[in-house]
């Protein structure tokens, strides 16, 4: 029942982060450069949760972002699965004991 709970919660925050990306930092950019949120929610998702949920749940997200925005299928699935993956050299380098 948790899992089911935390899956709907990080759906949510998908869609707030959508809304987020497309109206707002679509005319935020530093240097030509417009910041990806969706990167730091599956890396998040990575650490926090376990890296299982930060690869699926970033392919997940890659692929509805793809078909909702992107113009090639399969990119930000990638890009997004990949950074899901990050998790262990993250954790490791950032959070050291």
């Amino acid at each position: 029942m948790k899992k089911i709970l935390s899956i709907i919660i990080i759906f949510l925050i998908f869609i707030f982060l959508y809304f987020l990306q497309v109206n707002f930092f679509n005319w935020f950019n530093i240097a030509g450069v417009k910041p990806n949120l969706f990167i730091i929610l599956a890396l998040f998702i990575g650490i926090f949760i376990g890296k299982i949920y930060g690869i699926t749940l970033g392919i997940i997200f890659g692929f509805l972002l793809d078909l909702f925005i992107g113009k090639v299928v399969g990119i930000n699935a990638t890009i997004l699965g990949i950074a899901g993956l990050l998790r262990r050299n993250v954790y490791k380098e950032f959070f050291k004991r």
